[in-house]
């Protein structure tokens, strides 16, 4: 079979992944549950809005108001979060 140099289990990159595991001390350990997929989302969000500024934007939007009309009330720009306090 043919291989093209980048695919995941070609000789170059089991060679990669064998040079990380004696070089720079990749662990092993994971077994079976090391080839499960695993979600790529992040664990934390850093730029989150924090939940002061969501129900504020909450109460403003009940009262019907507009992103536009929210931003200008709260003194923030429309697509920025607050930062934590």
């Amino acid at each position: 079979m043919e291989l093209h140099a980048n695919a995941a289990l070609s000789l170059n990159k089991r060679r990669q992944l064998a040079r990380r595991v004696v070089e720079e001390g990749w662990s092993l350990t994971e077994g079976e549950a090391g080839l499960l997929d695993r979600p790529s989302a992040p664990g934390r969000v850093w730029n989150r809005t924090c939940e002061r500024r969501i129900e504020a934007i909450a109460a403003l939007r009940r009262l019907r108001m507009t992103g536009a009309q929210i931003a200008a009330v709260l003194g923030m720009p429309e697509s920025r979060p607050c930062p934590e306090s």
